[in-house]
């Protein structure tokens, strides 16, 4: 990679964390290493990926978004937007659940899922369908440079 990126990871709420969904921390950081420098991050730009439960994510949608369901990844900006971009809250449970559903791992989604966030991070939203086309277009480019082979047309996450 041309820029040197900092990505933190972090499990939160530690008590209530399922280990039994195994997750490649390295994989996560890559993905979002990957988005930084498809999209020309500043280089020594930081990000903390929190792996958390079904439960947090609902406590926090519910919180910031008025919606009280569980969600698979939020991402909160940072305010001062120096080189610290923000943090990405990661569903393990919900990337399981959709894996299984979809046919490939847990770790391809929370990949894919980390991309997403990343992107949110970096000002990309999907709230318009020209938007929507934009940022999807970008994330299966940064799969595909990745060698994963996952899609979601109509995903609206």
């Amino acid at each position: 990679m041309p820029y040197s990126y900092y990505i933190s990871t972090r499990i939160y709420p530690s008590s209530e964390f399922h280990a039994s969904i195994p997750v490649n921390r390295a994989k996560l950081r890559s993905a979002a290493e990957a988005t930084l420098a498809n999209r020309y991050a500043d280089p020594g730009s930081e990000i903390c990926i929190v792996l958390s439960t079904d439960s947090y994510l609902n406590e926090l949608n519910n919180k910031y978004s008025g919606i009280d369901t569980a969600t698979d990844v939020l991402s909160f900006p940072s305010e001062n937007k120096n080189q610290y971009l923000g943090d990405i809250i990661l569903s393990t449970q919900y990337a399981a659940r959709t894996a299984n559903g979809e046919g490939h791992s847990a770790n391809e989604e929370l990949q894919l899922l980390t991309i997403h966030g990343t992107l949110h991070l970096l000002g990309y939203d999907h709230n318009t369908p020209d938007k929507h086309k934009v940022m999807w277009d970008i994330q299966t480019e940064i799969l595909s440079n990745l060698d994963i082979d996952i899609t979601y047309p109509s995903r609206s996450t």
